[in-house]
């Protein structure tokens, strides 16, 4: 899986679980949290020489923060790509 994919594989589930991250429902809510965290770890694990290490404690918090990081960072992959020979 290349390094965009796998953006596109995070992105598309994190779409997937934004409903239950405030749902009314105590136990959906802690178990999409639970899933929303390891996405976090994944993309940090998979894409952190590209970003900020202390960008992570902030897409812990904010989901839509998280989904903006993933574009842009998608972005520079797709700018790298058409700037290499």
């Amino acid at each position: 899986m290349t390094a965009i994919e796998s953006i596109y594989e995070i992105e598309a589930d994190l779409h997937d679980l934004q409903p239950y991250l405030n749902s009314k429902s105590p136990w959906a809510a802690k178990r999409a949290r639970g899933k929303y965290e390891r996405l976090v770890d994944r993309f940090f694990r998979e894409h952190g020489r590209v970003t900020d290490p202390e960008q992570r404690s902030a897409c812990l918090h904010d989901d839509k923060y998280f989904l903006s990081l993933l574009e842009s960072t998608r972005e520079s992959y797709y700018s790298d790509h058409e700037c290499s020979p």
